[in-house]
């Protein structure tokens, strides 16, 4: 395990307020794996209880997730890397869009978050950045409300057009996909897509071959802006709804960025160290039981003097 000499607490920056109990056997175990990962950072009890929960305590479900997170945060330096919101381009982005977390929760307990476009101009749009905007904001979102019941996105479509679409980067819709569905660690439990346009079969061209069935089946579109049997006052003004205006709530959101500014800067160390991952045994290692590192000598001085007739 990598240590690491971090300032802030992570993944909650205020520390998780209550525990869930009966859990902690649950956390020693999955600590104990950790421990023999020396790819893996060292990190906190508090982040094995944000995958449990998120994985509903499933031990190989909730390996596999922290595996995926902190391999493809690695992985992909474009998109988890430079978290800085005051960043003038990453502040360009941000303002482009509308970024709420609804402030009331559904009787299920379930958070809202509402993303909508603040300026529909598709060529100011970087996808790349769109998916680091995203996930930075989602990574604040986990803070705050730390083990969170689950949660509903809604996504307005109204003013997102085909010129937004042409600008999509497959790599980064790919990556964004992966993680999703395999690393982020949250209870999802609907998908609404609002004012869907006809073109929406354009998208899911791109989206269906990279989705699993178990998300897919939480994705529902709407022709208008509601949500069909969505609790109306949970939703904002603008919506019909009893919460704040969109614009205010976007305006919360921004200063909560501004708030973790330092905490999503020093995330980027989070993630894991590929040189330091152990390679899975060969044939050949299971023959004469010697490391992964004898093995791989082993292997290329048998390749270097194996001639061939």
């Amino acid at each position: 395990m990598c240590a690491l000499n971090l300032k802030h607490q992570h993944p909650f920056i205020g520390g998780l307020k209550h525990c869930p109990d009966g859990k902690k056997k649950d956390v020693q175990k999955i600590k104990a794996w950790m421990l023999s990962q020396p790819h893996l950072p060292e990190v906190t009890e508090e982040f094995l209880y944000l995958f449990l929960h998120a994985c509903y305590y499933s031990h190989d479900k909730t390996k596999s997730a922290i595996e995926a997170w902190f391999t493809i945060r690695a992985n992909h330096p474009n998109i988890f890397s430079n978290r800085d919101p005051d960043e003038p381009k990453m502040k360009n982005l941000l303002d482009m869009g509308y970024l709420v977390r609804l402030p009331k929760t559904t009787p299920e307990g379930y958070r809202v978050l509402l993303y909508s476009v603040r300026d529909p101009d598709p060529t100011k749009m970087n996808f790349n950045d769109v998916v680091k905007g995203f996930c930075m904001y989602n990574d604040c979102v986990l803070s705050e409300d730390g083990l969170q019941e689950g949660y509903i996105v809604i996504f307005d479509m109204k003013d997102v057009c085909l010129g937004h679409l042409a600008r999509v980067s497959l790599p980064a819709l790919k990556c964004f996909m992966y993680y999703i569905q395999d690393a982020h660690p949250c209870r999802l439990k609907q998908i609404h897509v609002l004012n869907t346009a006809t073109w929406i079969h354009h998208v899911m061209r791109l989206v269906v071959p990279l989705v699993r069935s178990e998300l897919l089946n939480l994705v529902r579109f709407h022709k208008g802006s509601i949500p069909d049997g969505f609790p109306t006052e949970l939703l904002p003004m603008d919506y019909g709804g009893e919460a704040p205006t969109v614009e205010d709530l976007d305006t919360i959101t921004k200063a909560l960025l501004g708030k973790y500014r330092d905490w999503l800067v020093e995330s980027e160390h989070l993630k894991a160290d590929d040189s330091k991952r152990v390679k899975r045994g060969s044939w050949w290692g299971f023959l004469t039981n010697k490391s992964p590192q004898q093995v791989e000598l082993d292997e290329k001085t048998i390749l270097k003097n194996l001639q061939i007739d």
